[in-house]
């Protein structure tokens, strides 16, 4: 009680409080008593004095917040403020207004060891505590999602960062519960179900709920619901994105008793990471990965930076101030980087039959090096059914043995076939996708007594990582591996390749090739050769800090490309009665035309300009604006 006093003395959280008139306590707090929790056979084995201290012991004194200020309030306590850090907890077994969830996990679904531990941390004194559970990529962090709902048993909303994360989560929950087809559902921009009865679980995109946007009549309604449903359960997955400006938003939009955040990388390059204390709540579990690859548990990979020298020509061209926003795709469409990505791909796929994954950012990388070596690619533009067949062959065809993946694939997509990562470019230093991306190769491979420490498959997966030397990729290659150092990776360096004898079976092998290759990186404009840019990226914020780049006062308005010109028209009859603001967009050879009515409803405006005659005859010989159709008054647009 003395704890609360304290704080109702910070002035954060006195205005967060919610006033009631009714008091139960003398001192102002709500008093509930759980008494009846004593077991009653024990009753005459207390006298009345321990009897009213166990009561005593029993009592909850409380006081409520208002829940637009809980943010505030969580970040107030924390330890580098008030030092009275928050703990969420949430009392499921005697929660009688929301109702159960009929669901139990299968027979066929027995957590491990590790997975058992960070369930036993969220749920060790018969609460859910709301809090971050951390595992590695392939380690099972679904079974971990899953199983926490299951224990619950109340409606629970899963949130993914794209539409295949959702169609995998649902899959999920297919497998390893029991919970009905009807009494799941998805929520993305291809699929709008809804679930039956009054419990359900609903699985859909961090984008679709913190959307602010106009959406359609059915989209609305669903996020309605979503908004005024009390979840038992919010399940995040790859949480490291929640402290973004757009998804932080989905917190105070849906109401949950109990969130949970599941994430292989608990890092970001724009130290907001510690956000997630007071967003979500503290970490409760994070596995250590060595530790889990000595166990068998994750495949054991073979790190490797292969180093690939610049030839002259592209250096020359790097090495030119005027080439200062081409330097990325110089130093990736450098021809020796893409010799070694080439014989490594051959080398994985016709002597050991592996499945690969190749990352570029750069997407006029991603697009040459796929079209050059016949490979399917994935991007941001890429739709939902386009992902999921390339992927589906993926997994089952033996002809389609590599993919090109941009940023896209970083996160949440499951691909448990691949074993082979092969890296041509990155986002610059960013540590947290250098872990995501050997994330997509960490999933458990062949026997587990060869998995073992000391098992006959020393390395069952492989991750490259090609760098240019002597560029700035050079710097952002040893900051990305930091993360993984600090798991217990190395990371070995290699120098030859491709080898000397590969010769002219590899592309790009003839000066007058890569001298073609140069020229069109060259000719490309600044946008066509730079970074992929998604809605949300998670590292964007710190990267773009120090970014500066030529702009004009009329692009910060927004008026870019644009020329306001006013004309006064007159006609005998209707003299001065219209007036009309031509807006012209240059590039587009468009106008368009606003005309505030003034006018008697039956008449007729017929637009003519001599002024203009030659610039806006296509355009205005075809407007005749019947006024009865607008109502008097009103502003009009023609385009």
């Amino acid at each position: 009680m003395q704890v609360l006093k304290k704080l109702l003395q910070d002035e954060v959280i006195s205005k967060a409080r919610i006033s009631s008139e009714a008091f139960h306590g003398s001192d102002g707090f709500t008093v509930s008593k759980s008494s009846g929790e004593i077991l009653t056979g024990q009753d005459e084995l207390l006298n009345e004095a321990e009897l009213a201290a166990a009561a005593e012991e029993k009592e909850t004194h409380s006081f409520e917040i208002d829940p637009s200020q809980v943010e505030n309030v969580k970040q107030r306590c924390l330890p580098n403020a008030l030092n009275y850090p928050m703990l969420e907890e949430y009392d499921f077994r005697n929660d009688t207004i929301n109702p159960d969830l009929n669901m139990e996990l299968k027979p066929h679904a027995q957590p491990r060891p590790y997975q058992e531990k960070s369930l036993s941390k969220m749920f060790g004194n018969g609460r859910a505590r709301s809090g971050i559970i951390v595992l590695p990529c392939g380690a099972g962090k679904s079974l971990v999602g899953v199983s926490a709902a299951s224990r619950i048993k109340k409606s629970c909303l899963c949130l993914a960062t794209n539409a295949v994360s959702v169609d995998q989560w649902a899959f999920q929950f297919k497998l390893w519960s029991t919970i009905q087809d009807d009494q799941i559902c998805r929520f993305t921009s291809d699929s709008k179900e809804r679930f039956r009865g009054n419990a359900g679980v609903v699985v859909t995109t961090y984008n679709m709920v913190a959307f602010g946007g106009k959406r359609s009549e059915e989209s609305e309604k669903i996020i309605e619901e979503i908004r005024n449903r009390e979840w038992g359960l919010l399940l995040m997955d790859e949480v490291h994105v929640v402290p973004a400006h757009m998804f932080r938003k989905v917190i105070s939009i849906t109401k949950s008793h109990c969130k949970l955040g599941l994430t292989a990388t608990l890092v970001r390059e724009d130290e907001r990471i510690t956000d997630l204390n007071f967003l979500i709540g503290p970490k409760l579990y994070e596995a250590n990965w060595l530790d889990l690859v000595k166990g068998g548990f994750i495949a054991n990979v073979q790190c490797a930076e292969v180093w690939c020298p610049m030839t002259k020509e592209f250096f020359a061209e790097y090495l030119k101030k005027e080439n200062s926003k081409k330097k990325q795709a110089l130093y990736v469409m450098n021809p020796n980087k893409f010799r070694a990505c080439e014989f490594l791909i051959r080398f994985h796929e016709q002597q050991r039959g592996d499945k690969i994954i190749v990352f570029a950012d750069n997407l006029f990388a991603l697009t040459e090096y796929a079209m050059k070596l016949r490979k399917p690619m994935i991007y941001g533009a890429t739709s939902h059914v386009e992902r999921t067949k390339i992927l589906q062959a993926f997994k089952c065809s033996r002809e389609v043995n590599t993919i090109f993946l941009s940023k896209v694939g970083d996160n949440s997509i499951d691909i448990p076939e691949a074993n082979v990562i092969i890296q041509i470019s990155s986002h610059a230093g960013s540590r947290r996708q250098e872990a995501q991306r050997l994330g997509r190769i960490l999933r458990a491979k062949g026997k587990l007594e060869d998995r073992m420490a000391g098992g006959k498959e020393e390395y069952n997966a492989f991750f490259y990582s090609l760098v240019s030397t002597d560029t700035q990729e050079m710097f952002y290659s040893t900051k990305r591996q930091q993360f993984l150092i600090d798991q217990g990776y190395s990371f070995k360096v290699i120098t030859s390749l491709p080898p000397a004898d590969s010769g002219a079976e590899l592309n790009y092998h003839r000066l007058d090739d890569q001298l073609q290759l140069l020229s069109k990186v060259l000719s490309a404009g600044d946008d066509a050769v730079g970074l992929e840019q998604l809605e949300e990226d998670a590292d964007d914020i710190a990267l773009h800090k120090a970014r500066r780049s030529m702009g004009s006062m009329s692009a910060m308005s927004g008026a870019n490309g644009m020329v306001y010109m006013e004309y006064r028209f007159g006609f005998p009859t209707f003299s001065n009665l219209c007036r009309i603001l031509v807006l012209v967009r240059r590039d587009l050879g468009k106008a368009i035309l606003r005309v505030n009515l003034r006018i008697p409803p039956n008449a007729i405006i017929c637009l003519k300009d001599a002024m203009a005659e030659v610039a806006f005859n296509t355009i205005m010989q075809k407007i005749v604006v019947p006024l009865a159709l607008v109502h008097t008054a009103a502003s009009c647009h023609f385009a």
